[in-house]
Protein backbone atom coordinates (compact mmCIF):
# COMPACT_ATOMS: atom_id res chain seq x y z
CA UNK A 1 0.00 0.00 0.00
CA UNK A 2 1.03 3.48 -0.98
CA UNK A 3 2.41 5.83 2.04
CA UNK A 4 0.19 8.49 0.58
CA UNK A 5 -2.72 6.11 0.95
CA UNK A 6 -1.76 5.02 4.65
CA UNK A 7 -1.68 8.60 5.56
CA UNK A 8 -5.22 9.42 3.83
CA UNK A 9 -6.57 6.49 6.18
CA UNK A 10 -5.23 7.07 8.97
CA UNK A 11 -6.20 11.19 8.68
CA UNK A 12 -9.90 10.07 8.25
CA UNK A 13 -10.27 7.71 10.82
CA UNK A 14 -8.74 10.84 12.85
CA UNK A 15 -11.37 13.24 11.64
CA UNK A 16 -14.23 10.62 12.47
CA UNK A 17 -13.26 10.86 16.23
CA UNK A 18 -12.27 14.63 16.30
CA UNK A 19 -8.94 14.34 16.61
CA UNK A 20 -7.62 15.93 13.49
CA UNK A 21 -4.35 16.52 13.60
CA UNK A 22 -3.27 13.51 15.91
CA UNK A 23 0.34 12.79 16.89
CA UNK A 24 1.06 12.10 12.80
CA UNK A 25 5.19 11.93 13.72
CA UNK A 26 4.29 8.51 14.43
CA UNK A 27 2.71 7.64 11.61
CA UNK A 28 4.73 8.82 8.64
CA UNK A 29 8.13 10.89 8.08
CA UNK A 30 6.57 12.96 5.80
CA UNK A 31 4.24 14.58 8.31
CA UNK A 32 4.77 15.24 11.87
CA UNK A 33 3.39 17.87 14.48
CA UNK A 34 4.96 19.89 17.01
CA UNK A 35 2.45 21.35 19.26
CA UNK A 36 0.07 23.62 17.12
CA UNK A 37 2.40 22.87 13.87
CA UNK A 38 1.45 20.37 10.85
CA UNK A 39 5.03 19.78 9.28
CA UNK A 40 4.76 18.69 5.59
CA UNK A 41 8.10 17.22 3.82
CA UNK A 42 7.38 15.08 1.62
CA UNK A 43 4.29 14.14 -0.86
CA UNK A 44 0.95 13.75 0.93
CA UNK A 45 -2.49 13.09 -0.34
CA UNK A 46 -5.28 13.56 1.93
CA UNK A 47 -8.55 12.06 0.54
CA UNK A 48 -10.70 13.48 2.61
CA UNK A 49 -11.05 17.40 3.79
CA UNK A 50 -8.59 18.68 6.13
CA UNK A 51 -10.78 20.37 9.29
CA UNK A 52 -8.40 22.78 11.29
CA UNK A 53 -9.53 22.81 14.62
CA UNK A 54 -8.19 25.72 16.59
CA UNK A 55 -5.00 27.64 15.45
CA UNK A 56 -2.35 25.18 13.56
CA UNK A 57 0.65 26.43 11.25
CA UNK A 58 0.92 24.41 8.18
CA UNK A 59 4.54 24.15 7.74
CA UNK A 60 5.34 23.40 4.26
CA UNK A 61 8.63 22.53 3.73
CA UNK A 62 10.70 22.74 0.87
CA UNK A 63 10.16 20.28 -2.27
CA UNK A 64 7.07 19.14 -0.36
CA UNK A 65 3.36 18.84 -1.58
CA UNK A 66 0.44 18.59 0.17
CA UNK A 67 -2.66 17.60 -1.89
CA UNK A 68 -5.49 18.16 -0.03
CA UNK A 69 -8.40 16.37 -2.20
CA UNK A 70 -11.49 17.60 -0.86
CA UNK A 71 -10.01 20.78 0.53
CA UNK A 72 -9.11 22.26 3.91
CA UNK A 73 -12.28 23.81 6.42
CA UNK A 74 -11.25 26.73 8.96
CA UNK A 75 -15.05 27.67 10.24
CA UNK A 76 -15.03 30.29 12.41
CA UNK A 77 -13.68 30.35 16.08
CA UNK A 78 -10.19 28.49 14.10
CA UNK A 79 -7.05 29.87 12.62
CA UNK A 80 -4.96 28.72 9.62
CA UNK A 81 -1.55 29.78 9.47
CA UNK A 82 0.39 28.69 6.18
CA UNK A 83 4.23 29.05 6.14
CA UNK A 84 7.09 27.29 4.41
CA UNK A 85 7.98 26.91 0.95
CA UNK A 86 6.66 23.91 -0.63
CA UNK A 87 3.82 23.67 -2.53
CA UNK A 88 -0.04 23.02 -1.65
CA UNK A 89 -3.12 21.86 -3.84
CA UNK A 90 -6.63 22.20 -2.15
CA UNK A 91 -9.14 21.91 -4.06
CA UNK A 92 -13.13 21.70 -2.96
CA UNK A 93 -16.18 19.52 -4.06
CA UNK A 94 -19.51 20.46 -4.36
CA UNK A 95 -19.52 24.01 -4.36
CA UNK A 96 -17.34 24.33 -1.16
CA UNK A 97 -13.94 26.27 -1.11
CA UNK A 98 -10.59 25.27 -1.63
CA UNK A 99 -9.65 27.21 1.33
CA UNK A 100 -12.16 28.00 3.75
CA UNK A 101 -16.08 26.86 4.83
CA UNK A 102 -17.84 24.23 3.17
CA UNK A 103 -21.51 23.70 3.14
CA UNK A 104 -23.73 21.88 5.75
CA UNK A 105 -27.20 21.53 6.18
CA UNK A 106 -27.55 24.68 7.86
CA UNK A 107 -26.80 26.54 6.05
CA UNK A 108 -24.97 28.32 8.44
CA UNK A 109 -21.13 28.25 8.43
CA UNK A 110 -19.03 31.35 8.75
CA UNK A 111 -15.35 31.83 8.16
CA UNK A 112 -12.60 31.63 10.36
CA UNK A 113 -8.93 33.17 9.82
CA UNK A 114 -6.71 32.40 7.04
CA UNK A 115 -2.87 33.63 7.11
CA UNK A 116 -0.66 33.03 4.20
CA UNK A 117 2.71 33.85 5.08
CA UNK A 118 4.58 31.62 2.24
CA UNK A 119 4.42 29.03 0.13
CA UNK A 120 3.07 27.96 -3.31
CA UNK A 121 -0.98 27.84 -3.24
CA UNK A 122 -3.05 26.44 -5.22
CA UNK A 123 -6.84 26.68 -4.18
CA UNK A 124 -9.53 25.63 -6.64
CA UNK A 125 -13.43 25.85 -5.51
CA UNK A 126 -15.99 23.33 -6.33
CA UNK A 127 -19.36 23.54 -7.97
CA UNK A 128 -22.89 22.93 -6.90
CA UNK A 129 -26.08 21.58 -8.83
CA UNK A 130 -29.09 22.76 -7.51
CA UNK A 131 -32.44 23.64 -9.20
CA UNK A 132 -30.77 23.77 -12.53
CA UNK A 133 -27.78 26.02 -11.58
CA UNK A 134 -24.25 25.91 -10.75
CA UNK A 135 -23.39 27.74 -7.61
CA UNK A 136 -19.67 28.10 -7.56
CA UNK A 137 -17.31 28.32 -4.01
CA UNK A 138 -14.55 30.50 -3.76
CA UNK A 139 -10.90 29.27 -4.16
CA UNK A 140 -9.90 30.93 -0.82
CA UNK A 141 -13.14 32.03 1.31
CA UNK A 142 -16.69 31.08 1.19
CA UNK A 143 -18.77 28.24 -0.13
CA UNK A 144 -21.62 28.42 -3.34
CA UNK A 145 -25.10 27.93 -2.43
CA UNK A 146 -28.05 30.16 -2.79
CA UNK A 147 -27.75 32.66 -0.24
CA UNK A 148 -26.80 36.46 0.18
CA UNK A 149 -24.85 36.98 3.46
CA UNK A 150 -21.26 38.03 5.41
CA UNK A 151 -19.60 35.24 5.88
CA UNK A 152 -17.34 36.63 7.95
CA UNK A 153 -13.88 35.66 9.25
CA UNK A 154 -10.32 37.37 7.36
CA UNK A 155 -8.24 36.46 4.73
CA UNK A 156 -4.70 37.95 4.65
CA UNK A 157 -1.77 36.93 2.27
CA UNK A 158 1.85 38.26 3.34
CA UNK A 159 3.91 36.34 1.34
CA UNK A 160 3.84 33.21 -0.96
CA UNK A 161 2.53 32.52 -4.23
CA UNK A 162 -0.89 31.94 -4.57
CA UNK A 163 -3.73 31.08 -7.05
CA UNK A 164 -6.51 31.27 -6.29
CA UNK A 165 -9.87 30.23 -9.09
CA UNK A 166 -13.71 30.56 -8.08
CA UNK A 167 -15.81 28.41 -8.97
CA UNK A 168 -18.99 27.92 -11.53
CA UNK A 169 -17.26 29.60 -14.90
CA UNK A 170 -19.71 30.78 -17.67
CA UNK A 171 -17.27 28.74 -20.10
CA UNK A 172 -17.48 25.51 -18.30
CA UNK A 173 -20.91 25.95 -16.48
CA UNK A 174 -24.59 26.30 -18.18
CA UNK A 175 -26.64 28.74 -15.82
CA UNK A 176 -23.09 29.16 -13.54
CA UNK A 177 -23.50 31.77 -10.81
CA UNK A 178 -19.79 32.09 -9.74
CA UNK A 179 -17.71 32.62 -6.31
CA UNK A 180 -14.93 35.29 -6.15
CA UNK A 181 -10.95 33.83 -6.36
CA UNK A 182 -10.51 35.19 -2.80
CA UNK A 183 -13.30 36.05 -0.64
CA UNK A 184 -16.82 34.93 -1.50
CA UNK A 185 -18.99 32.40 -2.81
CA UNK A 186 -22.17 32.78 -4.73
CA UNK A 187 -23.93 35.09 -2.59
CA UNK A 188 -21.57 35.54 -0.36
CA UNK A 189 -18.82 38.46 0.75
CA UNK A 190 -15.93 37.99 3.25
CA UNK A 191 -15.97 40.52 5.87
CA UNK A 192 -12.02 41.53 5.77
CA UNK A 193 -9.41 40.63 2.80
CA UNK A 194 -5.77 41.72 3.36
CA UNK A 195 -2.37 41.81 1.05
CA UNK A 196 0.60 43.20 2.16
CA UNK A 197 2.91 40.81 0.06
CA UNK A 198 3.21 37.82 -2.40
CA UNK A 199 2.35 36.90 -5.42
CA UNK A 200 -1.38 36.30 -6.37
CA UNK A 201 -3.32 35.39 -9.37
CA UNK A 202 -6.97 34.76 -9.33
CA UNK A 203 -10.08 33.93 -11.87
CA UNK A 204 -13.49 34.35 -10.55
CA UNK A 205 -16.27 32.24 -11.40
CA UNK A 206 -19.22 33.68 -13.47
CA UNK A 207 -20.02 37.11 -12.58
CA UNK A 208 -17.93 37.37 -9.11
CA UNK A 209 -15.16 39.30 -8.35
CA UNK A 210 -11.47 38.18 -8.27
CA UNK A 211 -10.98 39.67 -5.18
CA UNK A 212 -13.74 40.19 -3.04
CA UNK A 213 -17.85 39.16 -3.46
CA UNK A 214 -18.97 36.36 -5.22
CA UNK A 215 -22.51 36.43 -7.30
CA UNK A 216 -25.43 38.01 -6.20
CA UNK A 217 -24.75 39.88 -3.08
CA UNK A 218 -26.86 41.78 -0.84
CA UNK A 219 -24.00 43.76 1.65
CA UNK A 220 -24.95 43.86 5.47
CA UNK A 221 -24.46 47.85 6.39
CA UNK A 222 -23.64 46.84 10.24
CA UNK A 223 -20.59 44.30 8.46
CA UNK A 224 -19.65 45.95 5.01
CA UNK A 225 -16.49 44.10 3.40
CA UNK A 226 -12.88 45.58 3.76
CA UNK A 227 -10.45 45.19 1.39
CA UNK A 228 -7.00 46.68 2.52
CA UNK A 229 -4.54 45.97 -0.18
CA UNK A 230 -0.42 47.30 1.07
CA UNK A 231 1.89 45.39 -1.19
CA UNK A 232 2.58 42.18 -3.37
CA UNK A 233 1.79 41.65 -6.99
CA UNK A 234 -1.74 41.31 -7.84
CA UNK A 235 -3.01 39.78 -11.52
CA UNK A 236 -6.45 39.18 -12.33
CA UNK A 237 -8.88 39.72 -15.66
CA UNK A 238 -11.37 40.21 -13.24
CA UNK A 239 -12.43 43.07 -10.68
CA UNK A 240 -11.12 43.92 -7.55
CA UNK A 241 -14.29 44.55 -4.53
CA UNK A 242 -18.44 44.44 -5.88
CA UNK A 243 -19.04 41.75 -8.72
CA UNK A 244 -19.00 42.17 -12.16
CA UNK A 245 -23.28 41.74 -11.29
CA UNK A 246 -25.95 41.53 -9.04
CA UNK A 247 -23.83 43.38 -5.98
CA UNK A 248 -26.57 45.28 -3.75
CA UNK A 249 -25.10 47.76 -1.30
CA UNK A 250 -25.35 51.14 -0.54
CA UNK A 251 -22.04 52.67 1.13
CA UNK A 252 -20.68 49.13 2.32
CA UNK A 253 -17.56 47.98 0.37
CA UNK A 254 -14.51 49.99 1.59
CA UNK A 255 -11.26 49.23 -0.06
CA UNK A 256 -8.27 50.85 0.79
CA UNK A 257 -4.55 50.71 -1.59
CA UNK A 258 -1.97 52.42 -0.29
CA UNK A 259 0.89 49.98 -2.36
CA UNK A 260 1.29 47.14 -4.73
CA UNK A 261 1.57 45.86 -8.33
CA UNK A 262 -2.10 45.51 -9.61
CA UNK A 263 -3.38 44.90 -12.60
CA UNK A 264 -7.17 43.86 -12.85
CA UNK A 265 -10.30 44.80 -14.71
CA UNK A 266 -11.92 46.99 -12.36
CA UNK A 267 -11.51 48.44 -9.19
CA UNK A 268 -14.34 49.34 -6.92
CA UNK A 269 -18.31 48.23 -6.83
CA UNK A 270 -20.60 46.29 -7.98
CA UNK A 271 -23.45 47.14 -10.79
CA UNK A 272 -26.62 47.46 -8.60
CA UNK A 273 -27.11 50.06 -6.94
CA UNK A 274 -23.86 50.22 -4.72
CA UNK A 275 -20.80 52.31 -4.95
CA UNK A 276 -16.93 51.67 -2.91
CA UNK A 277 -15.54 53.81 -1.10
CA UNK A 278 -12.02 53.70 -2.24
CA UNK A 279 -9.16 55.34 -0.57
CA UNK A 280 -5.68 56.07 -1.86
CA UNK A 281 -2.73 56.46 0.88
CA UNK A 282 0.63 56.97 -0.77
CA UNK A 283 3.64 57.87 0.55
CA UNK A 284 6.70 59.21 -0.38
CA UNK A 285 8.17 55.60 -0.32
CA UNK A 286 5.38 53.56 -1.36
CA UNK A 287 4.14 55.99 -4.32
CA UNK A 288 7.27 54.96 -6.47
CA UNK A 289 6.84 51.35 -6.50
CA UNK A 290 2.90 51.73 -6.70
CA UNK A 291 1.13 50.87 -9.77
CA UNK A 292 -1.90 50.02 -11.05
CA UNK A 293 -3.53 48.86 -14.30
CA UNK A 294 -6.96 48.20 -15.33
CA UNK A 295 -8.77 46.97 -18.28
CA UNK A 296 -10.69 50.21 -18.82
CA UNK A 297 -9.22 53.73 -19.09
CA UNK A 298 -9.90 54.32 -15.63
CA UNK A 299 -10.91 52.92 -12.01
CA UNK A 300 -14.23 52.79 -11.57
CA UNK A 301 -16.45 53.15 -8.38
CA UNK A 302 -19.41 51.18 -10.48
CA UNK A 303 -18.91 48.56 -12.97
CA UNK A 304 -20.49 48.30 -16.47
CA UNK A 305 -19.48 51.75 -17.61
CA UNK A 306 -23.06 52.79 -15.88
CA UNK A 307 -23.59 54.40 -12.65
CA UNK A 308 -26.65 53.02 -11.02
CA UNK A 309 -26.59 56.72 -9.39
CA UNK A 310 -27.15 59.78 -10.96
CA UNK A 311 -23.94 62.01 -11.84
CA UNK A 312 -24.76 64.76 -9.70
CA UNK A 313 -25.87 62.41 -6.82
CA UNK A 314 -22.63 64.12 -4.21
CA UNK A 315 -21.85 59.90 -2.80
CA UNK A 316 -20.79 59.20 -6.44
CA UNK A 317 -17.34 59.94 -7.99
CA UNK A 318 -15.47 58.48 -10.64
CA UNK A 319 -11.92 58.22 -10.36
CA UNK A 320 -10.02 59.26 -14.05
CA UNK A 321 -6.39 58.87 -14.67
CA UNK A 322 -6.12 62.73 -14.23
CA UNK A 323 -7.61 62.41 -11.01
CA UNK A 324 -5.46 59.87 -10.15
CA UNK A 325 -2.15 61.35 -11.32
CA UNK A 326 -2.24 64.49 -9.82
CA UNK A 327 0.72 65.41 -7.53
CA UNK A 328 -2.21 64.86 -4.20
CA UNK A 329 -2.94 61.35 -5.85
CA UNK A 330 0.55 59.93 -6.54
CA UNK A 331 -0.43 56.76 -8.53
CA UNK A 332 1.17 55.43 -12.13
CA UNK A 333 -2.01 54.90 -14.61
CA UNK A 334 -1.38 53.03 -17.42
CA UNK A 335 -3.23 51.52 -20.62
CA UNK A 336 -3.92 47.53 -19.88
CA UNK A 337 -1.66 46.00 -22.09
CA UNK A 338 -1.59 42.43 -21.74
CA UNK A 339 2.21 41.51 -22.01
CA UNK A 340 2.90 37.90 -24.14
CA UNK A 341 5.53 36.33 -22.49
CA UNK A 342 8.33 34.41 -24.62
CA UNK A 343 9.57 30.87 -23.82
CA UNK A 344 12.37 30.67 -21.30
CA UNK A 345 16.23 30.41 -22.60
CA UNK A 346 17.26 28.38 -19.73
CA UNK A 347 19.67 25.79 -21.15
CA UNK A 348 21.47 22.74 -18.65
CA UNK A 349 23.67 20.24 -19.47
CA UNK A 350 24.47 17.51 -16.87
CA UNK A 351 28.19 15.98 -16.43
CA UNK A 352 29.04 12.18 -15.92
CA UNK A 353 30.74 12.14 -12.52
CA UNK A 354 33.29 9.36 -10.38
CA UNK A 355 33.74 8.87 -6.58
CA UNK A 356 35.13 6.24 -4.61
CA UNK A 357 33.22 3.91 -2.46
CA UNK A 358 36.19 3.90 0.10
CA UNK A 359 35.64 8.25 0.50
CA UNK A 360 32.11 8.01 0.82
CA UNK A 361 32.59 5.65 3.80
CA UNK A 362 34.62 8.28 5.92
CA UNK A 363 32.40 11.32 4.49
CA UNK A 364 30.02 13.37 2.87
CA UNK A 365 30.47 14.11 -0.83
CA UNK A 366 29.64 17.13 -2.87
CA UNK A 367 28.89 16.75 -6.84
CA UNK A 368 28.71 19.48 -8.64
CA UNK A 369 27.43 18.10 -12.38
CA UNK A 370 24.88 20.17 -13.49
CA UNK A 371 25.36 23.56 -15.57
CA UNK A 372 22.62 26.00 -16.28
CA UNK A 373 23.21 29.15 -18.45
CA UNK A 374 20.88 31.52 -20.22
CA UNK A 375 18.48 32.04 -17.54
CA UNK A 376 15.58 33.54 -17.09
CA UNK A 377 14.46 34.02 -13.35
CA UNK A 378 15.34 32.22 -10.46
CA UNK A 379 16.13 28.09 -10.60
CA UNK A 380 15.17 25.75 -8.76
CA UNK A 381 15.81 21.99 -8.01
CA UNK A 382 14.71 18.94 -7.19
CA UNK A 383 15.67 15.25 -6.81
CA UNK A 384 13.43 13.00 -8.31
CA UNK A 385 12.38 9.68 -6.44
CA UNK A 386 13.38 7.39 -9.64
CA UNK A 387 14.77 4.72 -11.44
CA UNK A 388 18.17 3.04 -9.49
CA UNK A 389 18.29 5.86 -6.74
CA UNK A 390 15.49 4.48 -4.33
CA UNK A 391 16.95 2.93 -1.86
CA UNK A 392 19.67 5.88 -1.58
CA UNK A 393 17.22 8.97 -2.03
CA UNK A 394 17.02 9.64 1.31
CA UNK A 395 21.12 9.75 1.36
CA UNK A 396 21.05 12.25 -1.29
CA UNK A 397 20.58 16.22 -0.93
CA UNK A 398 20.55 19.21 -3.60
CA UNK A 399 21.28 22.48 -3.05
CA UNK A 400 19.88 25.85 -4.42
CA UNK A 401 22.86 25.85 -6.58
CA UNK A 402 22.24 22.57 -7.65
CA UNK A 403 25.33 20.84 -6.30
CA UNK A 404 23.99 17.09 -5.16
CA UNK A 405 25.57 16.23 -1.47
CA UNK A 406 26.16 12.32 -0.89
CA UNK A 407 26.12 11.72 2.53
CA UNK A 408 28.22 9.94 3.98
CA UNK A 409 27.78 6.14 4.45
CA UNK A 410 28.26 2.70 2.83
CA UNK A 411 26.94 2.56 -1.09
CA UNK A 412 26.96 -0.33 -3.71
CA UNK A 413 29.66 -0.22 -6.49
CA UNK A 414 27.38 0.96 -9.54
CA UNK A 415 26.43 3.79 -11.54
CA UNK A 416 23.20 5.67 -10.44
CA UNK A 417 21.00 7.21 -12.36
CA UNK A 418 20.05 10.52 -10.43
CA UNK A 419 16.94 12.02 -12.20
CA UNK A 420 16.74 16.37 -11.33
CA UNK A 421 13.78 18.37 -11.90
CA UNK A 422 15.16 22.24 -12.47
CA UNK A 423 12.70 24.70 -12.77
CA UNK A 424 13.64 28.55 -14.00
CA UNK A 425 10.62 30.91 -12.05
CA UNK A 426 10.93 33.20 -15.22
CA UNK A 427 9.83 36.82 -15.22
CA UNK A 428 7.69 39.59 -16.12
CA UNK A 429 9.15 39.00 -19.88
CA UNK A 430 9.57 34.93 -19.86
CA UNK A 431 7.36 32.12 -18.48
CA UNK A 432 8.81 29.80 -16.33
CA UNK A 433 10.24 26.52 -17.53
CA UNK A 434 11.00 22.99 -16.10
CA UNK A 435 13.77 20.67 -17.34
CA UNK A 436 14.51 16.90 -16.23
CA UNK A 437 18.36 15.72 -16.56
CA UNK A 438 19.97 12.64 -15.63
CA UNK A 439 23.19 12.85 -13.88
CA UNK A 440 25.35 9.89 -14.43
CA UNK A 441 27.31 8.88 -10.39
CA UNK A 442 29.75 6.03 -10.62
CA UNK A 443 30.87 4.73 -8.05
CA UNK A 444 33.25 2.59 -7.13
Amino acid sequence: MKKSRVISILITLAMIFGLMPMNLNTVCADVTEEGNKIIITGEVTMENRLVIEGEKTLVLEEGCLLNAKKGIEVRAGNKLIIEGTGSLKATGTEGDSGIGVSYDDNSNATLGDIVINGGNIEAIAGVFLYNESNYGGAGIGGYGVPSRKCIGGSITINGGKVYAEGGADEKDYSNAKGGAGIGGGNGQYCSQITITGGEIKTKNGSCASAIGAGNDVTMNISNPESIDISGGTIITDGNIGGSTWHTYMGEMLNISISGGNIKARQIGGGSKGGFASLTFGWTEQTKKSTRIETKFDYLYNVAFNKPYMEENDPAHKVLTPEDLTKDDKAITMVPYTPVVKKENTIKVTAKKKKIKAKKLKKKTVNVKALKVNDVMGTVSYKILKKGNIKKIYKKLKISKKGVIKFKKGKYKKKTYKIKVKITAAGNANYNSKTLTKTIKVKIK
